[in-house]
């Protein structure tokens, strides 16, 4: 039997082999389901997320006898011989990007389908046809047939007219995540009898960076091996380095280890590593390094405006690397500037660094009162707010008492926009992606950390990070931040009041103390409240 590269092979012939794109098939599914089919569609994102694949099983599903649950049965005439239909049309607009095979089609459209219920137009990379080709499937678009539906693919939509856009249900597709890759693969691995390690497969997901075709043509180049396939393999053959690699070349640079670092670089030239892919990991770890600092308040040597520097001038040395130049003196030159020097800025001042003495628990008691002292002195010096135990009680009743489902399913979508913001401050944006919102009301939202250090952080910047987000999403949300086990506590007692039917009753919010016993009334709305 003639070989099939492992991509195809495993090409999705059903929403349910789809991966890393839940939404789009759930909204596909449910227009399917409801019989509410548009007449175009347009699905953009980067390459091997799905695009082409999404688009046949649609096709197949409108077109299907009998669809199940929004997908195509398998079993029909027309599942069976979809291949063959001539009432699925494809055509690759990178080698077909004139007018005239659009007017073909404009010809053609007006021919019922031969077997199914539509005749569907797959029309891939359609940003690569000409101002005349998009002018004439302009026309066509605005009116066409009952019978004809348009499913336009693109990896650049950018490059697409906004005339044709808005003619059409736009769906775009994300890079799919590494975790998704992995289990995908592993599957497919245990179906071909492929022996590989989890931290090859692992590496295999980083490398494709989010698209699964590419992350099978890869595994397919590496199944040629017949022994067990290792992280070792996959670094030798694709010339990559593990991300301890990386995390070993930052730690050399955190602990002033000049030596270390110049031979790590040197092993990296010798195996002739890929330079891009060496730079794109540097930078991932750095910028975690630089968000710890933010989100933990614990500097080692280099402070994040150190990493910020790093991560901007290795980047920038990506723009150089086309030079005749060796790209890893670059990079030497680059990290050198971070080591021992008068030019850089220490976080940590040496008499700081000595090593003292356990302290005796009286001794321990005077520290933590000064620290207390100090942050309110800061809160005060610069505005921020001094949280107290009846703000933060004050605020999780509010929140509890209006709180809904929708309230919270339309808090999280809001909570991405806001993170995807170009203009958010560092700062605000490493609390944001450190915390969940897990609560939410018209006015007010509970958040959840991940980590313990970020919520005393966070509850120090309310008015900074209300602010912030008044200005993005036109909203005046109160807000509060909770540890994890802070957060455990109170949906114990959250849901221990619902149990008695106890209800929170909603406390404008003023400067005088409000006793949090006085909180519970006796009447509760048990229907539309959700807690994560």
């Amino acid at each position: 039997m003639k070989y099939k590269v492992l991509y195809r092979k495993y090409r999705p012939d059903d929403f349910e082999n789809i991966v890393g794109q839940d939404y789009i098939i759930k909204t596909l599914k449910n227009s399917i389901i409801n019989n509410n089919i548009s007449h175009a569609y347009l699905f953009s994102g980067p390459r091997g997320t799905g695009k082409t694949s999404t688009a046949k099983v649609f096709a197949k599903a409108i077109n299907c006898a009998n669809p199940e649950n929004g997908s195509p049965c398998g079993k029909c005439e027309f599942c069976l011989n979809f291949k063959e239909n001539p009432d699925i049309i494809e055509l690759d607009a990178a080698s077909n990007n004139g007018v005239d095979e659009i007017r073909e089609i404009i010809e053609n459209i007006k021919i019922t389908p031969t077997n199914g219920k539509y005749k569907v137009y797959i029309i891939d990379e359609v940003h690569m046809l000409t101002q005349s080709a998009f002018n004439a499937l302009l026309l066509t678009l605005e009116e066409p047939p009952a019978h004809a539906v348009f499913i336009l693919a693109t990896t650049n939509v950018e490059n697409v007219p906004i005339t044709i856009l808005s003619r059409c249900q736009r769906f775009d597709f994300q890079k799919i995540k590494p975790s998704v890759i992995v289990e995908r693969t592993k599957k497919i691995c245990a179906d071909e009898g492929i022996k590989i390690e989890d931290a090859a497969l692992e590496e295999i997901a980083y490398l494709s960076e989010g698209g699964m075709r590419d992350a099978l043509s890869l595994l397919d180049q590496l199944s040629k091996n017949k022994d067990l396939i290792t992280l070792d393999l996959v670094e030798s053959q694709f010339k990559t380095v593990s991300k301890k690699n990386i995390e070993d070349l930052i730690n050399y640079v955190e602990k002033n280890d000049v030596n270390s670092c110049l031979d790590l670089i040197n092993e990296f030239k010798n195996k002739a590593v890929d330079y891009k892919n060496l730079v794109k990991k540097i930078v991932d770890v750095a910028s975690v390094r630089a968000k710890n600092i933010v989100v933990s308040n614990k500097i080692e040597r280099l402070s994040i405006s150190d990493y910020k520097k790093l991560i901007l001038n290795l980047i920038d040395s990506l723009n150089k690397i086309n030079v005749n130049v060796d790209s890893y003196t670059i990079l030497e030159m680059i990290l050198l500037e971070f080591f021992n020097s008068p030019s850089i800025s220490r976080s940590i001042p040496a008499d700081e660094a000595k090593i003292e003495p356990p302290k005796e628990p009286e001794e321990i008691q005077v520290v933590e009162e000064k620290n207390q002292a100090t942050i309110k002195e800061n809160a005060k010096a610069t505005g921020t707010t001094e949280v107290t135990e009846t703000l933060v009680n004050l605020r999780i009743n509010n929140c509890f008492a209006k709180a809904q489902k929708n309230y919270l399913e339309q808090a999280k979508k809001e909570m991405e926009e806001v993170e995807m913001n170009v203009n958010i401050p560092g700062k605000i944006k490493s609390i944001l992606l450190d915390s969940d919102v897990v609560t939410a009301s018209p006015n007010n939202l509970i958040f959840k950390t991940n980590d313990d250090h970020t919520a005393p952080l966070a509850n120090q910047m309310l008015k900074e990070i209300e602010q912030f987000l008044q200005e993005i999403l036109n909203k005046n949300y109160k807000i509060i931040f909770l540890t994890s086990e802070r957060w455990d506590k109170e949906k114990a007692e959250y849901i221990k009041n619902l149990k008695n039917k106890k209800a929170y009753e909603y406390i404008e919010e003023k400067e005088e103390t409000v006793d949090k016993e006085e909180m519970v009334s006796d009447v509760f709305d048990l229907s539309k409240v959700e807690i994560v």
